[in-house]
């Protein structure tokens, strides 16, 4: 059973654009402490169908049995290989340097069309799950996306993305939540 687990998001987000709030908690640590060096994650692309989520309620914990979706998107995004984490990386540390190559490679009805390019931060805990933040043009806000129930054996994944401006403002209008297919390797240039 799938479930969307909204409250938990809120211990990744707390944007540093709205006042005393802290960072978002998501980095992908280029080199330090939190990697191994001998074991690197695949490269790896989910293409994905989402549906635009119409029934949210933060207050409590659904699953995707009781949420109504509303169309579907297509939407496919490529991770670079990256070096595994040992651990997940404090979320009070600073942001370190993500992969160009991390990025979306086709939205073809512009679910994220207002997020600038690249992503400014992202906790690759594959298979457990990922995390990745990336700035609005012109706004205090920020794409989450979250991917999680990876299964390994089947190839497949869930992907969750909303606009969020802090810990208390998920737009709970504009989330879309889906299956993926995931293609493991080979790099794409």
């Amino acid at each position: 059973m799938h479930k969307l687990a909204l409250i938990p998001l809120v211990t990744l987000l707390a944007c540093g654009n709205t006042g005393n709030a802290r960072p978002i908690a998501v980095a992908t640590p280029a080199a330090g402490s939190t990697q191994t060096r001998d074991e690197m994650l695949p490269a790896r692309t989910l293409r994905c169908t989402l549906g635009h989520a119409l029934n949210i309620d933060v207050s409590k914990f659904q699953t995707t049995q009781e949420i109504k979706y509303e169309g579907a998107h297509s939407f496919a995004l490529f991770l670079p290989a990256v070096p595994k984490l040992a651990v997940a990386p404090d979320p009070t540390d600073a942001a370190e340097p993500v992969n160009p190559a991390t990025r979306i490679i086709d939205d073809p009805d512009g679910l994220a069309h207002d997020m600038v390019p690249s992503f400014t931060r992202v906790v690759d805990l594959w298979p457990q799950r990922v995390e990745m933040i990336g700035a609005i043009a012109g706004e205090p806000s920020v794409r989450l996306i979250i991917i999680s129930e990876i299964d390994l054996a089947k190839g497949t994944a869930n992907l969750f993305t909303s606009p969020a401006r802090d810990a208390a403002s998920l737009d709970l209008k504009k989330i879309y939540q889906g299956s993926c297919k995931v293609e493991v390797g080979p790099e794409l240039s």
